[in-house]
């Protein structure tokens, strides 16, 4: 017969360590902050018929990238974006490449402390030309610590 597992009462703060433990975990690709000033995002819902949703990046990696938005999409959801990020990819006629994804809605981070907005949101990249997943490793190594 096995012993019952103890009972743990975990410590609050050892429970939000737990939970950037196994957030850390989950994460496989390096993320760099991207200046929300050199970047611009362009986000539409697939499951809805609501026009674009314009926003800035916040942090990218080769997985997905991390977006402030005025509106709150929901986990889960859908979404093809646009997104130029300056010295992503190769300058050409003075701007940088736009690129195209479809991806999926991860999660909100910072909901508690600004319900209103603005939203950041965490994209993982679903569909990305393989050109464009190629210029994000380029542009993560070249801003290595």
């Amino acid at each position: 017969m096995a012993l019952p597992a103890p009972t743990i009462h975990p410590h609050p703060k050892s429970t939000a360590h737990a939970a950037r433990d196994i957030t850390r975990e989950r994460r496989r690709r390096t993320r760099r902050p991207v200046p929300p000033m050199y970047s611009e995002v362009t986000v539409r819902v697939l499951s809805e018929k609501a026009g674009p949703l314009e926003g800035h990046a916040v942090n990218i990696s080769e997985g997905g990238l991390a977006v402030e938005l005025d509106a709150l999409i929901p986990a889960g959801a859908p979404v093809a974006l646009e997104f130029r990020i300056a010295g992503l990819g190769r300058m050409r006629m003075a701007e940088w490449p736009l690129l195209a994804a479809t991806a999926e809605v991860v999660r909100h981070d910072h909901l508690d402390d600004f319900p209103r907005g603005p939203y950041r949101t965490a994209l993982r990249f679903v569909k990305i030309p393989t050109m464009a997943q190629a210029q994000i490793a380029r542009y993560i190594a070249a801003r290595g610590t």
